[in-house]
């Protein structure tokens, strides 16, 4: 084995060795920079040349050597995995700093996310009212329920539209769902998903009020919003 096989092997060999305790370090700061580099240019010079030409490696190494007078190449490649080490450290720790951010952004958009479903579930949506047999609203204003509903793209809406007694019971049912399918209407336009919004009719069968009233037929003729 030449020379050169020797050194590549040696090299190689101390490469898989554990970094040197910081604290067993003889080494100043220059002189660790000065012996890292020396390492990694050795090595580079080594793979990068024609290996047959010992001449021109031995002329290298040469060269590496004038400031490193005094340094075995185990010192050298000892040290040089120490800061190789050192870096992989350096960047684990960094990327468990980044992990540890991530996990924090992640838990804190859960976080609005619970508190959002929590103000849904008890906030009280009055409900949509309309005249007697017209599906049309009377008035519709649902300005922060949307705006609320765009922060958290989770959340979907259902609306049951309902009527008095006043009609047959398949004309109510039908009226129910015309009620429900125009307030989606109004929403899709105001730009929220229509995927995100299920309609369904409920007809004359679930009053709020008496329908022996006006008043009370009134309160019947309605659509009803819940988020989930």
């Amino acid at each position: 084995m030449n020379k050169l096989s020797i050194l590549v092997v040696f090299t190689f060999s101390f490469s898989l060795l554990s970094a040197q305790d910081p604290n067993k370090n003889v080494f100043s700061q220059d002189e660790v920079i000065k012996l890292s580099n020396y390492a990694i240019e050795l090595e580079k010079s080594i793979l990068d040349n024609n290996p047959s030409d010992t001449a021109l490696i031995a002329k290298l190494k040469g060269d590496y050597l004038l400031d490193l007078y005094g340094y075995s190449d185990e010192a050298v490649i000892k040290i040089s995995n120490y800061l190789k080490e050192l870096e992989k450290a350096k960047l684990s720790a960094e990327l468990l700093a980044k992990e540890k951010e991530l996990a924090k952004a992640e838990e804190i958009i859960k976080q609005q996310e619970a508190e959002m479903e929590e103000k849904f579930a008890e906030l009280l949506i009055n409900p949509i009212l309309f005249d007697v047999n017209s599906s049309n609203p009377k008035e519709i204003d649902l300005f922060s329920l949307i705006y609320d509903l765009q922060l958290n793209k989770k959340l979907t809406v259902l609306l049951v539209g309902h009527t008095d007694a006043s009609g047959s019971d398949n004309f109510n049912l039908n009226l129910s769902i015309q009620r429900a399918t125009a307030v989606k209407r109004y929403l899709v336009n105001k730009g929220m998903q229509a995927s995100r919004i299920t309609i369904k009719g409920e007809g004359e069968w679930q009053p709020v009020a008496e329908n022996a009233t006006e008043a009370g037929r009134a309160k019947n003729r309605r659509v009803e919003i819940s988020v989930k």
